[in-house]
C-alpha cells in the first residue's frame, strides 16, 4: 500500500490523545472542556454523522452519588449528548451496572443520570430488559446487549479509576458493561485470575470496539477501587478513538510503571491499538498534568512480580478479599454477585470462604458499604 499525506494523517489522529483542562462538573465549563479536547482530532462531527444512532456508554458501577467517584459524572454525559445532537444525530444511553439484578432505575436515580435524561430529553436504555445476541469469537462466547450492537455508532464515556483486579479501569475495562446482568459473573467464574480476565476483556474490546473514547478524569478515583478507593480531583479529560492508546496516557499520568496494565499490554501485542508513550501524539492544554503520590492499588508490587516466580512463591504471597464485619450491614450484594458461591451468611453478617473464593474480587467491586476489604500476607504486604 503507498503511504499518502491523507493516510499519514488519519494515522496520527488515530494515535492522537486529547487532554483538556476541566476543573468542574458545571455544564457549561464541561461542554466548552469537551469542544477543546475534541478539536485537536477533528471534532464530534469526525465521528458521528447526522441520523446515526450513537450509543453512549458510561461507567455506572453501582448506585452511588457522583462525588463518589465510581460513575462517570451526567453533566460529562449531557456535554456529550449536546455535542452529537449539533451533529444532527441521535443520542440514547446504556449501560449494565453491578447488581443490576435488584433494578437499574435505583442506579440511574443515585448517579444523577435519571434527572439529567429528564432534563435534556434522551432516552435511557435498560439493557437488562433489552435482549441480547450470544456471538461466538475464538474461545470466548459473549453475549452482547441488542442496543449496543444496533447502534450505528459507540461513544464510550469511562471514569478514570485504580482497579484492584484489573489495576486501571478506563476506555478497554469500561467495555465489560455491554455485556448484560449476571453474563458478566459468567466471565469473572470462567477468567477470574487477573491475566486471562484481561485477555478476555482484550477479545471483547475487539468484538465491540467504540467509535470514540471520552474520559472523565475530573474527579477520578485513587486507591483500591473501582468502588472503594478514594476520590481523587484531577481536572481534565481525556479524548481519542484509540483506547488502548488513552489507557496508555492515563496510566502514565497516574503514576502506574510501564507496561503495568495487562489489558493495554495484550491489546498492544494484538495489534488493537497503540500501547506505547512514546509513539501516541499528545495534544490538548492539559498534557502536562501529573498529579502528585497519586495512590495505586494495594496489590500493585504482587502483581508486578515475574510470573515463573510468582508460580514459585504463591502458597507465600496471596491477595484475597475479606468483609470487616463491622462494616457488613447484610444486604446480601455480594452474596449475589459472587460468580462461585464463595460467600455465605454468618449470622447477621456475610464471610468469604478463602477455599472456594477464586479472588475475581466482584464483591470487592460491587459492595455498596466498602465493607470488603483486600487482605494480603506478611509476604505481600512487605513487597508492596
Amino acid at each position: 500500500m503507498v503511504t499518502t499525506d491523507e493516510t499519514r494523517s488519519k494515522t496520527k489522529q488515530r494515535r492522537t490523545v486529547s487532554v483538556s483542562r476541566c476543573s468542574s462538573y458545571d455544564v457549561e465549563a464541561v461542554s466548552e472542556a469537551l469542544h477543546r479536547c475534541l478539536s485537536p482530532i477533528g471534532g464530534m462531527a469526525a465521528f458521528v454523522k447526522p441520523n446515526q444512532r450513537v450509543f453512549l456508554k458510561p461507567n455506572l458501577l453501582s448506585a452511588k452519588d457522583p462525588a463518589k467517584a465510581v460513575t462517570t459524572h451526567p453533566a460529562i454525559v449531557e456535554a456529550v449528548i449536546g455535542a452529537v445532537r449539533e451533529t444532527g444525530a441521535v443520542p440514547v444511553v446504556g449501560d449494565s451496572p453491578g447488581g443490576a439484578i435488584r433494578g437499574v432505575r435505583r442506579v440511574w436515580t443515585n448517579t444523577g443520570m435519571e434527572e439529567m435524561a429528564r432534563r435534556v430529553g434522551v432516552e435511557l436504555i435498560n439493557l437488562e430488559a433489552s435482549g441480547s445476541k450470544a456471538i461466538k469469537f475464538g474461545r470466548y462466547t459473549f453475549f452482547i446487549a441488542k442496543p449496543v450492537l444496533e447502534a450505528d455508532v459507540i461513544i464510550n464515556l469511562p471514569k478514570l479509576k485504580t482497579h484492584s483486579l484489573t489495576l486501571l479501569t478506563c476506555a478497554v475495562k469500561n467495555i465489560f458493561g455491554v455485556i448484560p446482568g449476571f453474563r458478566k459473573g459468567e466471565q469473572h467464574k470462567l477468567f477470574p485470575k487477573p491475566r486471562e480476565f484481561s485477555e478476555m476483556l482484550v477479545h471483547l474490546y475487539k468484538l465491540v470496539t467504540p467509535t470514540l473514547n471520552i474520559v472523565d478524569a475530573v474527579l477520578a478515583m485513587e486507591g483500591n477501587g473501582p468502588s472503594s478507593g478514594m476520590p481523587r480531583k484531577l481536572s481534565f479529560m481525556l479524548a481519542g478513538e484509540d483506547a488502548v492508546a488513552i489507557d496508555t496516557v492515563a496510566a502514565a499520568i497516574v503514576g502506574f510503571p510501564d507496561g503495568a496494565i495487562e489489558t493495554t499490554r495484550i491489546a498492544a501485542e494484538m495489534g488493537l491499538g497503540e500501547g506505547g508513550l512514546e509513539r501516541i501524539e499528545l495534544a490538548g492544554d492539559g498534557i502536562d498534568v501529573r498529579p502528585e503520590h497519586y495512590e495505586l492499588p494495594s496489590n500493585l508490587a504482587v502483581r508486578l512480580i515475574p510470573r515463573p516466580l510468582a508460580r514459585l512463591v504463591a502458597p507465600l504471597v496471596w491477595v484475597k478479599p475479606s468483609i470487616d464485619p463491622e462494616r457488613c450491614t447484610g444486604c446480601a450484594f455480594c452474596f449475589e454477585s459472587c460468580p462461585v458461591q464463595a460467600i455465605q451468611k454468618n449470622g447477621a453478617v456475610y464471610c468469604i470462604d478463602d477455599k472456594r473464593c477464586v479472588t475475581c474480587l466482584c464483591c470487592h467491586e460491587l459492595c455498596p458499604e466498602s465493607s470488603v476489604v483486600i487482605r494480603m500476607s506478611w509476604l505481600a504486604r512487605h513487597v508492596t
